[in-house]
């Protein structure tokens, strides 16, 4: 097997022989660290398999390209490493046999296929800041190294769900605390949305932020934070997830914004995405002056939005997912109030313009969810497990339209094996969902701590969930206070009165016959 590399600037090698694999360097940049290659196999003359991007280390390395063979070689020199961007990478060249994935893996250093390797490497640097650093990384290793050891083809893994267990701190001064998400399947029962509540406050928002984080890789701020774990870390076997979408409609929320640099910018036009990380909300990155390592935002206009709802819905056609698509909207279009808009018009092949206007006369909140939906079959996975984080979905939607998406949601998680944790105040949310997929998050001063519901909240009554998981008792409530203290007024009234009729009797004047007596 051999291989060349064509370098971004200078001259590059060439072989004609066969098998061979064209490394094209990347100008991605971990953090000081640009160890990015897109990797083509040229099996014949006629045959050859596309296999996206990989990751090449060096060792001893501290920054920059990662030093590269200026000729065509057969091996990587000792402490180089290198790691395939996903599960398909491995698949790929596992169909094609023994004999060309052995001396490809070998040749270039595979640290899933040697573990030697892998050993050799894993306590430097740039493989904790690079080769580890986009979500799945860890799972990408261990899934690699089990299908490549096998004789015979794996079947596909039972989608019996699993286990989240997540570390993190919510608050700078804060305890660390560890939050488990059960996406176990059960009796039937819906498992694949786990719902985060807890008052204002608490630090919900932030904990979806920092799960963001670790889960996809993207986001942290330094190099250092990377080392660190600042945001985080998983406990235990590593969750398999390859692609994390973020959605929040709050102009308030944390997520990290993708389109800092002009490369990343280019990444989003072409994939939507950063390696996977999404960000559908109301934010975007602007130019105002802010200190140093932060970064400054602005709310995206009308009209940003609605070409961004375009641009997922052409991702959607071009993805062959269009009957998809109508088939996770229709509990919406069984509301009330989306029967009015005949949003079947989406069917039709209809241009740019006659859809942006149909979306331009939407109320807000069937913006946002049919946006919600039109994005998440976009860009959710078609191969590997997604982390979709939903943060406080009832704003703009009343309870039934809120209903009916959770459905949607779910119809589309299910057919493309998505997980969501959703963080809410709704009793709505609630309502759809097996208390064992709820946990609690408390705080009091610098303390976090997460709890499990007293109650089974599936199909139980607004009511009930109301009172008994928000506290919303009758001495909370407005209406209360407006009642007692008119009870209180009316009841002062009376008691003036008794006392004035009492002092009256006291104090009327006698009849002169009982005077003379």
């Amino acid at each position: 097997m051999k291989f060349i590399v064509k370098f971004r600037s200078g001259d590059s090698p060439t072989t004609n022989r066969y098998p061979h694999a064209v490394l094209v360097q990347d100008n991605w940049d971990d953090y000081g660290y640009k160890t990015t290659f897109h990797v083509t196999l040229h099996v014949s003359p006629d045959e050859s398999h596309d296999l996206g991007s990989i990751k090449i280390i060096e060792a001893g390395r501290t920054s920059g390209y990662t030093e590269m063979p200026k000729r065509s070689f057969d091996a990587l020199p000792a402490g180089h490493a290198s790691l395939g961007a996903d599960l398909e990478y491995y698949k790929t060249l596992y169909k094609l046999g023994r004999d060309v994935f052995e001396p490809f893996f070998k040749g270039l250093r595979d640290v899933a296929f040697d573990d030697e390797i892998k050993a050799s490497v894993e306590d430097s640097e740039p493989f904790r800041v690079s080769l580890m650093r986009f979500g799945g990384a860890e799972r990408t290793i261990s899934d690699a190294a089990r299908l490549l050891r096998t004789t015979t083809p794996p079947t596909k893994r039972s989608s019996k769900g699993f286990t989240v267990k997540f570390k993190t701190q919510v608050a700078p001064h804060s305890n660390t605390f560890t939050v488990g998400f059960d996406f176990r399947r059960r009796a039937g029962l819906p498992n694949r949305i786990n719902a985060l509540i807890g008052y204002n406050g608490t630090g919900k928002t932030r904990l979806l932020s920092n799960l963001a984080i670790v889960a996809s890789g993207y986001g942290y701020g330094t190099k250092e934070d990377v080392l660190e774990n600042t945001a985080g870390r998983f406990v235990g076997t590593a969750p398999p997830f390859k692609t994390v979408i973020v959605v929040s409609y709050s102009a308030f929320d944390t997520f990290v914004i993708p389109g800092r640099t002009e490369e990343e910018k280019d990444r989003l036009n072409e994939q939507g995405g950063i390696f996977g990380y999404v960000y559908c909300g109301l934010r975007e990155l602007s130019d105002g002056e802010v200190p140093i390592g932060e970064q400054s935002y602005r709310l995206r206009t009308p009209a940003e939005t609605e070409e961004e709802f375009l641009s997922a819905l052409m991702r959607v056609r071009e993805a062959n997912r269009m009957e998809k698509l109508m088939e996770f909207l229709k509990p919406l279009l069984r509301d009330p109030s989306f029967q009015r808009i005949g949003l079947t018009q989406l069917y039709a092949d209809r241009g740019g313009d006659e859809l942006g206007e149909l979306f331009h006369g939407l109320s807000s909140g069937h913006k946002v969810v049919l946006k919600i939906i039109t994005e998440l079959t976009a860009h959710i996975s078609g191969s590997e497990p997604t982390l979709v984080l939903i943060d406080e979905p009832e704003t703009h939607l009343h309870p039934p339209l809120l209903a009916s998406f959770l459905k949607s949601v779910r119809a589309c998680l299910e057919t493309f094996d998505g997980y969501a944790v959703i963080a809410t105040h709704s009793p709505v949310v609630l309502q759809e969902t097996p208390a064992k997929y709820v946990q609690v998050l408390q705080r009091r001063a610098d303390q976090s701590r997460v709890v499990a519901l007293s109650m089974e909240t599936f199909a139980e009554s607004i009511g009930a969930i109301t009172q008994e998981v928000f506290n919303l008792g009758d001495g909370s409530t407005d209406w209360h206070e407006t009642l007692s203290a008119l009870a209180q007024k009316k009841h002062s009234r009376k008691s003036r009165r008794r006392s004035v009729t009492g002092w009256a009797s006291r104090h009327a004047p006698t009849s002169s016959a009982s005077a003379m007596r």
